[in-house]
């Protein structure tokens, strides 16, 4: 009995992701965040999320329409200098400047971040410039779709 066993684990251990639907059983992945929204020019959307643990993180951003966007995820005081628009240190697995489409992962510490979706001038990426004399500055919004979750 003892070796029918003893194979069947070595089976398992050597194929690659026998063993994932038990870690998504024991440490399933929790949505912190599924919308499709846009980002107006000259704004941006602060998503704050807290993890009490080392956990996965996963973002997935995709651009539908109008400019490029900034996705940086940092700590709270990086966000109030980001906010500033002064110089911002950002978490770089889990972000992605000048984008039009992401899918990040990375394993972080217990704490609480911020990710922003950046449409503004402080990031990388900045709306289209229209400003003149005689024409209108019309709203370079980004439409997107982002997922965040957490395993």
């Amino acid at each position: 009995m003892k070796m029918p066993f003893a194979l069947l684990l070595s089976v398992c251990l050597l194929l690659p992701g026998c063993l994932d639907s038990v870690n998504d059983t024991v440490n399933p992945e929790r949505e912190l965040f599924d919308d499709n929204t846009f980002v107006n020019e000259d704004e941006h959307i602060k998503l704050t999320w807290t993890i009490e643990s080392a956990h996965t993180i996963r973002i997935a951003l995709d651009k539908q329409e109008g400019p490029n966007i900034d996705l940086y995820t940092m700590t709270e005081l990086n966000y109030q200098k980001y906010e500033d628009c002064d110089s911002f240190v950002y978490l770089a697995d889990l972000s992605d400047p000048n984008t039009d489409a992401a899918n990040l992962e990375a394993t972080i510490d217990a704490g609480t971040y911020v990710t922003v979706i950046d449409n503004t001038d402080c990031g990388d990426a900045q709306p289209p410039d229209q400003g003149g004399l005689l024409s209108s500055d019309e709203n370079d919004r980004a439409r997107v779709d982002y997922r965040i979750t957490a395993q």
